[in-house]
C-alpha cells in the first residue's frame, strides 16, 4: 500500500510538473525554463563563494529589476549541491536580491545551459531556445584582472535584442569566474 501511494504521488508531481519545471528555494513552481510560449527568462549561474560572482550580483540585481518591467524573468540557479536553503537566503539578504532562487544540485540547469562558469547567464527566449550564453558583461577581462568599469554589456544587449523580436547578434560570449565543479558520482544518483 505503501509503494502504490509512492507511486500515485510521483505520478500526480509528472503530471504538474514538465522536465523545464523547477522549484524554488521555497517551494514555488517556476515553469519557464526552456519552455516554448513562456516571456523570456535569464538563468544566472551563481556560487555563495565566488568572489567574481559576488562582485557581479549588484549588476544582476539591476537587470532583474528592470527588465522585469518589460516582460522578462530571471532566476538565480546556486551550482553548489552542498548549499542548504537557508545559506541561498542568507546570500541572497548579503546582496538584496530578490529574484527567485533555486539549487541545481544535480546540474540540470547547468546541463540545459551548458554552463561552465559562474556568474554565467543563459538567456531563453519566448520559444524556449537558448538565444544567449556567457557573460553579464566585461568587468573582467581575466581572472584576477578586472576593469575599472565593463565596456560591454552582453547580456543587456541580448535580453533588448529578444524582447525585440530580433535574434541574438552574439549569441555566445565566454564568461570569467568560477568553475562549476563536477558533479560526484553519488550526487548524480540522488
Amino acid at each position: 500500500m505503501v509503494r502504490i501511494v509512492a507511486v500515485l504521488t510521483l505520478l500526480a508531481h509528472c503530471a504538474v510538473a514538465s522536465p523545464a519545471d523547477l522549484l524554488d528555494i521555497d517551494g514555488n513552481l517556476i515553469p519557464t525554463v526552456g519552455t516554448a510560449g513562456q516571456p523570456p527568462i535569464v538563468v544566472y549561474f551563481v556560487t555563495h563563494d565566488c568572489p567574481i560572482s559576488n562582485r557581479l550580483m549588484p549588476e544582476i540585481r539591476r537587470i532583474c529589476e528592470e527588465y522585469e518591467d518589460r516582460d522578462a524573468r530571471c532566476v538565480l540557479a546556486y551550482v553548489d549541491p552542498t548549499l542548504t536553503a537557508d545559506e541561498i537566503r542568507a546570500h541572497q539578504a548579503e546582496f538584496s536580491s530578490g529574484a527567485p532562487a533555486v539549487l541545481d544540485s544535480d546540474h540540470r540547469l547547468v546541463a540545459l545551459a551548458g554552463a561552465t562558469v559562474t556568474p554565467e547567464a543563459a538567456l531563453f527566449d519566448r520559444r524556449g531556445a537558448l538565444a544567449y550564453r556567457g557573460r553579464v558583461n566585461n568587468l573582467y577581462a581575466a581572472l584576477g584582472t578586472p576593469r575599472r568599469r565593463p565596456t560591454k554589456h552582453d547580456l543587456r544587449r541580448a535580453l533588448d535584442e529578444v524582447l525585440g523580436s530580433r535574434p541574438v547578434s552574439t549569441p555566445r560570449t565566454q564568461a570569467v569566474g568560477c568553475f562549476i565543479p563536477t558533479l560526484r558520482a553519488d550526487l548524480k544518483e540522488r
